[in-house]
């Protein structure tokens, strides 16, 4: 016995000096396999299998032996389920195990793998095959144990939102004490359709945090894999992305919540290269290039944004927009598209301090409301709440929407927007992403926002649950290229965001349990996947976006984020920002109207909703004449001929 300890001693270590030619290492990120000969699986694992003998470990049996034969060109391949240290360590298996030409770790429990396999002959036998030329591969747990710094889940899985609340918690189990054919990396799987950037996040934290050694993370979509060839080139294969996380500053935690200023990320669909060696890569299928230099943020308001639905979720933002926004005495008007909800939010700012002006439904029959339009003329202080996208997009047409819309630019103006209403704060709205499966089947819908953050796109209830997980996941990186934005953020049900301008800066601070969650496009190529599952045609591709150049940030009160700088001037009633520039405004006859397009059409609408004038301009600026109408309020409104763009001004005729 003490002879078979000093061999297997000795042959460990020879393995590990690499005397011998390097192997091929297939890493796949979970998600079945699909039974034709076009599936996402098809080429990659033909690439690893082809022709071979194939073992199939693990704490169980099932159908991928089959898999690899019928459609993978294997030459023979059997299930062996290990499941225990003894029969991982016995010398039968090693001898059988020397007969194949690749092991291929299925999908099960990386726990089991890591207390069952390591140190034993199994464990030398598949480093005796890869330093010999063989390969190796793993899905899912099987490719968690792959990697040199392996996530255990010694104390079962960890979810995102508890990796960046705590990245010390309990379940954060990591080991660097098992394989080493991929040094200074740390991998993780099913990364898109478990939302799992945040966990990955969680993850390098806590091993800097506790080692003071930095590795780089991989996370690979489900459905998707990386062919690692022996000079340590990996190739992207599949439906979704390669994603690699480094960085260079380091991790904080402000109590356990985990901070960052901004991880390097690149995500990396089918075709792509990564040279895990040197970290250099390829993004060929990457068609787009977008130039985001210029895109910031700016504007002189304040605007707040939840991440959750419920009054409880909210009560830190409406004390902070009552007590540190504006003025304690300022009113608060109430936009909604359910009454009820409103009332409550209504008694808890009433709770705070402050007295509300009104709760409006955002309906058609507000659209011409007088003493609504009065009140979004007058005050500064707006509450959105419980809003539809179709009640609310509807509403905006309406002439108290066009004038709405004309005072959210205004200088000085607070904004607050709950839940799912932070997303009408940015320039493109989400929609169906509570949908299952919406990402998935290319089914999640884009829409105009109001722009008050006009480069951005925001997810509130990022973690509502984990039938939606790779919508919220997904849907932020896909608009930022479906409309060349700048930034995407990330909020959930225990954050808010609060934008503002501070010493010149337009700064986001974040506030809650767990940091606001920022992505940001720093310019370069990007694009979307394009494999579907079954390698039909036909079929949508899921909704991922590749990018060689993001930064991911992790941000609270105690490390704000600039997005831009504060416009010196005011955004008020002659700022170029509303697209309509009025003189004369009040008038008795006519308008000097100038406009941002060389040719527009032009309406004048009553507050009842009424056109009671049109017509078009063949240049960028017209003087309308005003003499035929009445005493009293109307809106301006304006587009161009296309119909994509329009600004509305409110205008009076005494």
């Amino acid at each position: 016995m003490k002879k078979d300890i000093i061999l297997l001693i000795f042959l460990m270590a020879f393995a590990s000096m690499g005397y011998s030619q390097r192997g091929r290492i297939l890493l796949v990120g979970g998600g079945g396999e699909k039974n034709n000969v076009n599936g996402w699986s098809v080429p990659a694992y033909k690439w690893a299998v082809q022709g071979k003998r194939v073992a199939v470990i693990g704490s169980s049996t099932g159908s991928l032996a089959p898999y690899l034969k019928q459609y993978c060109g294997a030459a023979f391949a059997k299930e062996f389920a290990v499941a225990s240290r003894d029969s991982a360590d016995s010398q039968v298996l090693f001898d059988t195990l020397m007969t194949y030409q690749a092991i291929f770790f299925r999908g099960g429990d990386q726990y089991d793998y890591y207390s069952y396999y390591k140190g034993t002959r199994l464990q030398l036998a598949a480093e005796t095959l890869f330093t010999n030329g063989g390969t190796l591969a793993g899905t899912s747990a099987g490719m968690h144990i792959l990697s040199s710094v392996i996530f255990t889940a010694k104390k079962g899985t960890v979810y995102p939102y508890e990796a960046i609340e705590n990245p010390n918690n309990s379940y954060m189990t990591l080991a660097d004490d098992f394989f080493d054919f991929f040094p200074n990396y740390l991998f993780d799987t099913h990364f898109a359709e478990r939302a799992r950037f945040a966990r990955l996040a969680g993850f390098l934290a806590k091993y800097s945090l506790t080692n003071q050694k930095n590795v780089i993370g991989l996370g690979l979509d489900d459905m998707t894999c990386m062919a690692v060839d022996t000079n340590n080139i990996g190739t992207v294969y599949g439906t979704g992305c390669a994603n690699f996380y480094s960085f260079d500053q380091p991790f904080v935690l402000n109590g356990t919540k985990l901070l960052h200023p901004g991880m390097n990320v690149k995500q990396l669909p089918q075709g792509s290269t990564y040279n895990f060696s040197t970290g250099e890569f390829t993004t060929a299928p990457l068609d787009r290039f977008l130039e985001t230099d210029d895109l910031h943020e700016t504007g002189n308001l304040t605007l707040l944004a939840s991440g959750g639905n419920t009054l409880a979720n909210n009560n830190a933002m409406l004390n902070d927009l009552v007590t540190n926004c504006g003025n304690l005495t300022d009113q608060v008007l109430i936009l909604t598209g359910d009454h009820s909800t409103a009332q409550s939010f209504e008694t808890r700012i009433e709770q705070a301090g402050a007295s509300v002006a009104g709760v409006f439904l955002m309906d058609a029959a507000n659209g011409a409301n007088e003493n609504l339009a009065e009140k979004i003329n007058s005050l500064k202080k707006l509450l959105f709440v419980a809003n539809p996208t179709a009640g609310f997009n509807a509403f905006l047409n309406t002439p108290n929407g066009l004038l709405l819309q004309n005072k959210l630019k205004s200088s000085g103006i607070v904004v607050a927007f709950v839940g799912d209403d932070a997303r009408f704060a940015g320039k493109t709205v989400v929609d169906n992403y509570y949908t299952s499966l919406a990402s998935w089947y290319g089914e999640l819908e884009f829409s105009r926002g109001l722009c008050m953050l006009k480069n951005t796109v925001i997810m509130p209830n990022t973690y509502f649950n984990s039938d939606i997980y790779e919508n919220t996941a997904t849907a932020v990186p896909y608009a930022m290229v479906r409309d060349t934005l700048r930034y995407g953020i990330w909020l959930t049900s225990k954050s808010y965001m609060k934008v503002l301008p501070v010493e010149g800066y337009t700064t986001l601070t974040g506030y809650g349990q767990h940091p606001v969650m920022v992505l940001r496009n720093e310019g370069g190529k990007a694009g979307y996947v394009t494999q579907t599952s079954t390698g039909s045609s036909s079929a949508k591709p899921r909704m991922v976006a590749g990018f060689e150049n993001l930064v991911f940030s992790l941000v609270d009160e105690t490390l704000p984020y600039q997005m831009g700088q504060t416009e010196a001037s005011s955004i008020g009633e002659q700022s170029p920002d509303d697209g309509i520039l009025v003189f004369g405004n009040p008038t008795r006859e006519t308008l000097l109207v100038k406009s941002p397009f060389t040719r527009f059409i032009w309406k004048i609408i009553n507050t009842q909703g009424l056109c009671l004038g049109k017509g078009t301009a063949e240049t960028e600026q017209i003087r309308l004449n005003l003499k035929p109408f009445d005493s009293g309020v109307y809106v301006l409104h304006i587009s161009d001929f296309e119909g994509k763009r329009s600004f509305a001004k409110k205008i009076i005729k005494l």
